[in-house]
């Protein structure tokens, strides 16, 4: 049985408009503005310095920066910025993970207990990890010949659920989504282009409600997040459905067949679409 695209893009919306899903959009909110607070903030902060160290050598003076580039910017201590920077990169990844595991069951209104607690620090570890490898080597492909890079997002696309739901390491997410994919490429190259369009849609939406309100920076930036929280929820959604429907597809096989051994790649000779 093929993956049902439509499917697994209606579900991602389902689960985008459930309590669960609101829920998750204002959380990832909350981790954004964390985000901005330290991103702006350390920006005004080489700003200065910039200009100290032009007036100490005799240098012409860096443009200023608008204040409405950095709206989120407070003074701050480095080492407090440092560690919002720290704080936001691994809330993102934790709750990215939760997000995938939760968006995986039928839980549309409530979060169990067992979904937030299970070996949290060591898939967030391994979804930084698997996140740094895999968008390293897509970013090769794509400098290499484009479609390298496409095939690669395609065939690791099901890393992070591996590893949120599975419990998996990066590796072994890697060569499992590699393998899950086989056969369904094709299927998984047009939700991607799906997903990317709805993506980018909700995201000009909140670009656009950020530049009406222009004259509110702060108002503007914060709209701007909220959908760009909106379209990386979405996004989590489309992941943890489409990868349900493989792993239905391989229980439904393995209660017939012996299943092949899941630590080979078993790909070049001929790539299999």
């Amino acid at each position: 049985m093929p993956l049902d695209v439509a499917r697994a893009l209606k579900e991602g919306f389902d689960r985008l408009a459930s309590r669960n899903g609101a829920l998750f959009v204002g959380i990832f909110l909350l981790v954004s503005l964390l985000g901005n607070v330290a991103i702006d903030s350390a920006t005004v902060a080489l700003e200065a310095l910039s200009t100290e160290l032009a007036a100490e050598t005799g240098q012409p003076q860096p443009d200023p920066i608008p204040e409405a580039a950095t709206p989120f910017a407070f003074d701050i201590p480095g080492s407090v910025i440092t560690l919002l920077v720290l704080f936001w990169l691994l809330a993102w990844a934790a709750m990215s993970v939760i997000a995938v595991r939760v968006m995986a069951t039928e839980y549309t209104d409530k979060i169990p207990d067992d979904l937030l607690s299970r070996r949290l620090t060591l898939a967030t570890i391994n979804e930084i990890f698997a996140r740094i490898v895999v968008l390293a080597l897509i970013a090769v492909g794509f400098v290499l010949l484009v479609v390298p890079g496409i095939f690669l997002g395609i065939c690791f696309y099901f890393v992070r659920p591996l590893i949120a739901i599975e419990d998996r390491n990066a590796i072994d997410a890697m060569v499992e989504s590699w393998r899950l994919s086989k056969g369904d490429r094709f299927a998984i190259l047009i939700l991607l282009i799906g997903a990317v369009v709805i993506y980018a849609a909700i995201s000009i939406v909140g670009t656009l409600g950020a530049l009406a309100l222009s004259v509110l920076p702060v108002a503007g930036a914060i709209v701007s997040i909220t959908f760009a929280a909106i379209a990386n929820v979405f996004w989590l959604a489309v992941s943890a459905r489409a990868y349900v429907q493989l792993w239905e597809r391989d229980e439904m096989t393995e209660e017939t067949t012996e299943s092949e051994p899941d630590n080979e790649w078993n790909d070049p000779d001929g790539v299999e679409w």
